[in-house]
């Protein structure tokens, strides 16, 4: 859990004063920053005024002999409404259900309760739930929309993980030349295949190899999508060499298969650049820019982007696809 009080994930808790399960929340939230509220009603005002990563529920004292009270109802609706919000439905919620509450109460609402523990519960498996539901929520935000990879905050985070680590790692930032021109030409929706296409194959790749040589995954290997047309790659310093000889060699046989024939034949096509001017531009090909050893080099993730993008730029001086490594020490 994060340490820096500024950093912590905010979570906003409807409990009652009174409620048996109080002595649960200090210990098992210590390493989030908690509000609390005693009713749904104040908590729903405050998610719009200041949206916190996790809202819990606590529906104790919501059930009656007969099946729910018109309060549940009351509360059903008002989530209900926030979930049709536009700024607010990515808010995961988790409820805290007494033991006595009957699903067969809410079959008729227009509601889903996604997300819950049902009494007797223990703090542990609280706390197991709220970091996977928090963890699952940071992830699905970053994550591009096209391809579902991780984002910019993920690929920063990761990073950061291992150098604090001193983690031996590998970066690589893969790009496609002359993308735009073939997205003028051929429409957005022939350049969303391409990056699909991409994004496939790099993924297939790096796991392919990484399982082959029996890698921790979880811990060193990375995939993300910076976006666009850009992509990165972490992984263990002897594996990268063969991961970009892989990925540029395949797509370079698969890249012709998204050409009419005409261009795929002449080598090129022909379409406005910036300046509205006809040019030919070469077919599509990639670019990567590889750091072995990063933590051996630098010591915060801009260095890498300077670094990447000086890489980048000589191999894009070049026709064709180009892996260019940097060579200096640290």
């Amino acid at each position: 859990m994060p340490k820096n009080k500024n950093n912590r994930p905010k979570i906003f808790v409807v409990l009652d004063k009174n409620s048996k399960n109080e002595f649960v929340w200090p210990e098992t939230l210590a390493g989030y920053s908690i509000q609390p509220f005693d009713s749904f009603n104040q908590a729903y005002y405050s998610v719009y005024a200041s949206p916190p990563q996790l809202l819990i529920i606590s529906l104790e004292g919501c059930m009656e002999k007969d099946g729910i009270n018109g309060e549940l109802k009351k509360q059903l609706k008002m989530v209900g409404d926030m979930q049709l919000d536009n700024m607010l439905s990515n808010i995961p919620i988790l409820f805290i259900l007494p033991s006595n509450f009957n699903f067969n109460d809410i079959k008729n609402e227009k509601f889903f309760l996604k997300d819950y523990i049902k009494e007797p519960f223990n703090s542990y498996e609280l706390e197991y739930k709220i970091e996977s539901i928090v963890h699952a929520a940071r992830s699905a935000l970053d994550a591009n929309p096209l391809t579902k990879l991780p984002g910019n905050s993920s690929i920063m985070e990761s990073v950061k993980d291992k150098l604090d680590a001193d983690t031996d790692f590998s970066f690589a930032y893969i790009d496609i030349d002359n993308f735009k021109s073939y997205n003028d030409k051929y429409g957005f929706l022939r350049g969303d295949e391409v990056i699909m296409m991409t994004s496939r194959l790099i993924a297939t790749t790096v796991y392919d190899i990484s399982k082959t040589r029996g890698r921790d995954i979880e811990k060193q290997v990375f995939i993300g999508h910076i976006g666009g047309d850009d992509f990165v790659v972490i992984s263990y310093p002897d594996d990268m060499a063969d991961i970009a000889d892989t990925i540029v060699s395949n797509y370079d046989k698969i890249i012709l298969s998204f050409y009419d024939n005409t261009d795929k034949e002449r080598g090129y096509i022909e379409a406005y650049d910036r300046q509205k001017t006809m040019q030919k531009f070469p077919l599509m090909s990639l670019s990567v820019a590889v750091i072995p050893y990063v933590n051996r080099k630098i010591t915060h993730y801009g260095q890498i982007s300077e670094i990447t993008a000086l890489l980048k730029k000589q191999a894009k001086d070049k026709p064709g696809s180009n892996i260019v490594v940097d060579k200096r020490e640290g």
